[in-house]
């Protein structure tokens, strides 16, 4: 492995830029470059391969698959050369890390090997060739184009463009004239070497790994790139290879044996699989393959094609295989045709755990298809449907399935476009479903009717632990059904109700059912219309029950409107925690303050404060965002120098100067518990961080951060 190269953007740029070809590898032991201003060996040492492999260097490696254009230099023209700079030199920029380059004419000893050490070298690297091109931890970067025929044409008209090249009858190396050398125009596609290569680098576990890097121009403008490749089975391969061109026809049984060999040794320790812009007939060959990968846990196909006949091959291989995890995301009707396939599969697999079928736009259609298998599948746990399109009609196929089956766990079925109608269907089903855990139906416009007909299911369903009901305007009936419904509800922990045009009432409403109510943990309530009374009502009843946590999203909910304080916009009041901080005294089950964002003024602060002396509860308050300013720091300062339980402190964002950093550093002198305080834009002067400098360093042995 001595035999690649090291930042190779750099040193191949130096060729592009002194119009050289690469060298043939013998040559290569002698070319540097300059990097950091010193000269630096263009190879790879053994050395620096093993530090590689044991993490303690940095290296993207690139196997480069390629065409030889004449029998002397695979690209006397530069052409390949051209597009390898333009292509790495994205990954140079992109990560901190020596980008490594395996190209074949470089990399080995070429004719005439001279010494037994590079015979024995070159014999060594042909035997286990494909691992540079199967590796998980190597990148192809495939060539398919031949030099440009005009400039082709324009080189062998032109008696000074001489390449460098071996002289077999001299023995040595000589400059030449491109049509003094054997030239081969057979195309990229048609060679037994380079579609080994292909073969090799789709055996990966990713095939985003394995690139066609010199599309032209109409290609790459195209609206999705399908030039994914997926493995074919050593059957196919064989006779691909009758039909192959090679310099020497012996070489296509040595291709053959090597491709069969790392086709068993790759599918049968592939345990995960992610395959990305698959055209159709590749889908196909993925339906030929899918039997062989006999230990594969999860497959995602994303960005491809197919037809009928396509999706039926791979849904058929799919129900007999062992898949627990699965991804399918079409373009346009093709996931259409896929989902349909594999309902008619899931009536027969039992292996699928999870499956992701989001982003299809399957229809109404796609959704009773799957009905009908969920109503026979016992082993689909997970079912994620999320922008698909479904509609009413959807849901109420999927709601009459969830009446006889007791395997799905979690339903996620975001932005379906479902309406009240949709969720109507979907809570008399929870009332006889007892399997249900996740119920996610966020954007779909259910309004009140629809949250009322899932509170009164609530009421029944023993099983639902998340309900998500994000922007769906269910407004204050909605909320106010859901209330009574946790009165009842013992199951429910997170309540997602964000952006649904809730006002006072409708928190209120849920307030009062938080102080019956023990199971709740979670209860989101962000861009809602709560108004002052309802944030405080929430307050109160939070304090009761959260158990890890303050109300999460109590940020709108807390704040006053424009007409009880002019001048600011609506709901930009400051909090008032006059009441919290009263009740904080005595808590000793909230462990998080987390009032990000919401108005804090010096009053609520210092009440806070004061609350805290006392606290031995309270290990994190993050007050990101506000307005306590000095006043407010200093408040706090007063209470660390006796608290002992406060390990975390967020005040970024704050207009907190160098008075308020003073205090603070002088309460630290005398706190033991804190261990970060996030400072981070705020108007901190010399003083402040002269202060802090005092401190710092006795912290940091406590592990102390400071941001």
């Amino acid at each position: 492995m001595s035999d690649m190269r090291r930042d190779a953007p750099m040193y191949l740029v130096d060729l592009v830029l002194s119009e050289r070809p690469l060298p043939r590898r013998q040559e290569a032991e002698t070319e540097t470059f300059t990097c950091g201003g010193e000269r630096q060996s263009a190879l790879v040492t053994h050395e620096e391969v093993q530090n590689w492999a044991n993490g303690t260097q940095e290296a993207i490696i690139c196997s480069i698959s390629h065409a030889w254009e004449t029998r002397e230099h695979p690209d006397p023209c530069r052409h390949q050369l051209q597009h390898i700079v333009n292509h790495t030199g994205l990954y140079g920029a992109a990560f901190e890390a020596d980008i490594w380059i395996f190209y074949d004419y470089s990399s080995l000893f070429q004719y005439e090997r001279t010494t037994s050490h590079e015979e024995k070298s070159f014999r060594k690297a042909m035997n286990n060739m494909h691992l540079m091109y199967a590796h998980e931890c190597t990148l192809t970067f495939r060539i398919e184009t031949l030099t440009p025929k005009h400039v082709w044409e324009t080189m062998m008209a032109d008696e000074e463009a001489v390449v460098r090249v071996y002289d077999a009858g001299s023995k040595t190396l000589k400059e030449k004239p491109l049509k003094l050398l054997e030239a081969n125009r057979t195309p990229y596609l048609q060679r037994g070497w380079c579609m080994a290569e292909i073969e090799w680098s789709s055996l990966r576990g990713v095939n985003a790994q394995h690139q066609h890097i010199d599309r032209s121009e109409s290609q790459t403008q195209e609206p999705f790139n399908l030039n994914g490749r997926v493995p074919m089975i050593p059957e196919k391969f064989r006779q691909q290879m009758e039909q192959a061109k090679f310099t020497h026809r012996s070489d296509a049984d040595a291709v053959i044996y090597l491709q069969q060999k790392i086709f068993r040794e790759k599918v049968i320790e592939c345990q995960h699989l992610v395959l990305e812009g698959l055209p159709a007939q590749e889908i196909l060959a993925l339906a030929h393959a899918l039997p062989h990968y006999e230990n594969l846990k999860s497959l995602t196909v994303r960005r491809f094609r197919c037809g009928e006949e396509e999706a039926t091959s791979l849904g058929k291989a799919l129900a007999s295989s062992q898949v627990e995890t699965l991804e399918i995301r079409g373009i346009g009707e093709s996931g259409r045709f896929m989902v349909k396939a594999l309902a008619e599969a899931l009536k027969i697999n039992s292996s699928v755990r999870d499956m992701n079928l989001a982003l299809n736009e399957i229809g109404p259609e796609g959704a009773q298809a799957l009905a009908e298998a969920l109503k026979i599948n016992s082993s689909v746990r997970d079912m994620n449907l999320e922008h698909n399109k479904i509609g009413p009609e959807g849901a109420q196929a999927l709601a009459e399935a969830l009446k006889i089956n007791s395997s799905v766990r979690d339903m996620k079925l975001e932005s379906n476009e479902i309406g009240a109608e949709g969720a109507q269907a979907l809570a008399e089903a929870l009332k006889i479903n007892s399997s249900v855990r996740d119920m996610k139906l966020e954007w779909n416009g259910i309004g009140p009717e629809g949250a009322q007909a899932l509170a009164e299911a609530l009421k029944i369903n023993s099983s639902v632990r998340d309900m998500n009901l994000l922007q769906n305007d269910i407004g204050d009936k909605g909320a106010q059904a859901l209330a009574e419904a946790l009165k009842i509800n013992s199951s429910v922990r997170d309540m997602k109700l964000e952006w649904n045009g809730i006002g006072p009432e409708g928190a209120q409403a849920l307030a009062e059912a938080l102080k019956i109510n023990s199971s709740v943990r979670d209860m989101k309530l962000e861009s809602n219309e709560i108004g002052a009374e309802g944030a405080q009502a929430l307050a109160d009843a939070l304090l009761q029950t959260v158990r890890d946590t303050l109300a999460d999203d109590l940020d709108d909910g807390v704040k006053e409107s424009a007409d009880q304080v002019p001048g600011r916009r609506p709901f930009e009041a400051p909090v008032r925690l006059e009441g919290l901080a009263r009740d904080l005294k005595t808590n000793t089950s909230v462990t998080s303050i987390n009032l990000l964002c919401s108005f804090i003024d010096v009053e609520g602060v210092k009440a806070l404060a004061e609350a805290l002396k006392t606290n031995v509860s309270v290990t994190r308050i993050k007050l990101w965002g506000n307005s306590i300013g000095d006043e407010g720091v200093k408040a706090l300062a007063e209470f660390l120098k006796t608290n002992t339980s406060v390990t975390s402190i967020s005040l970024a964002h704050n207009p907190i100067g160098d008075e308020g950093v003073k205090a603070l550093a002088e309460a630290l002198k005398t706190n033991v518990s804190v261990t970060s305080i996030d400072l981070g834009r705020n108007s901190i002067g010399d003083e402040g961080v002269k202060a802090l400098k005092q401190v710092i360093e006795e912290k940091k042995k406590m592990g102390f951060e400071l941001h």
